[in-house]
């Protein structure tokens, strides 16, 4: 009994300081932090809490599989939460992860190092339409964006690849999470979507463009998908406010598209 009730001391207390330094990391600009008693390095610390709120402990790319070694397509991949997620859950699965931003690279190669995720396959480059350069603008936390400028920013000139090339076989998970080019990407892979099982999907609305959620659920729909919308980010009184997220985003939507 008094061994089993130190167990249980010891795993609590580890959770309590675990809990800690997940709270104190929303105020940091950058850090470590123990993940699975290994290192992960955040370049943001708010975005990290966040993001690990969403993953961890919500959940929100949690799927169900038949595949012995499911194929996963992570479009933005940040500091590596999403990829650590997918590794933990599935190791025999196959990743291939995406990250343009050179504000963030290097935070997540040292991740994938500590943590030693060894199923990921990392292109330093942008999905899009096509194979060419891209002006690429950074908020240096949950992500970048192409084109759309940053006030008083100079942008990068990254490389970008065609995300249709890499879909021509069964994919069990396509997520994507890519700062406002998600439809533009989406609408050139329509016609491959078919091998998909799963596709996550961050929709972003610019408040002084047309919006394209509705055209994006389209072609989810066409393609044999069931979906499922769940808030973001959104204004309290739309009617009223004006807040905005990252100078122009006035809304942000999860979607969660599946096959039945």
């Amino acid at each position: 009994m008094k061994r089993l009730f130190r167990k249980m001391f010891k795993y609590f207390l580890k959770d309590a300081i675990f809990q800690r330094a997940l709270f104190d990391s929303k105020g940091k600009a950058e850090g470590k932090i123990k993940l699975f008693k290994k290192d992960f390095n955040y370049h943001h610390g708010l975005a990290f809490y966040n993001t690990f709120k969403e993953i961890f402990e919500q959940n929100i790319y949690e799927f169900k599989t038949n595949s012995s070694k499911p194929i996963i397509i992570d479009c933005g991949a940040n500091m590596g939460l999403s990829i650590l997620f997918f590794s933990k859950r599935f190791p025999n699965a196959e990743i291939i992860a995406f990250e343009p931003d050179n504000a963030v690279l290097p935070f997540l190669e040292k991740n994938i190092h500590s943590q030693c995720i060894k199923n990921v396959e990392l292109y330093k480059k942008a999905v899009w339409k096509e194979e060419t350069e891209l002006r690429f603008y950074t908020d240096n936390g949950l992500g970048g964006r192409i084109g759309i400028e940053y006030n008083n920013q100079t942008p990068q000139i990254i490389k970008a690849i065609r995300l249709r090339n890499f879909l021509n076989r069964p994919i069990e998970m396509l997520k994507i999470d890519i700062e406002g080019s998600e439809y533009t990407v989406l609408q050139d892979c329509e016609s491959m979507l078919y091998n998909i099982n799963h596709i996550f999907v961050e929709y972003h609305s610019f408040y002084d463009e047309e919006q394209h959620l509705d055209d994006l659920l389209n072609i989810l729909k066409r393609q044999g998908f069931r979906y499922h919308l769940k808030q973001s980010f959104s204004r309290n009184k739309p009617f009223v406010d004006s807040k905005l997220v990252c100078e122009k985003f006035d809304m942000a939507i999860n979607i969660f598209a599946y096959k039945i």
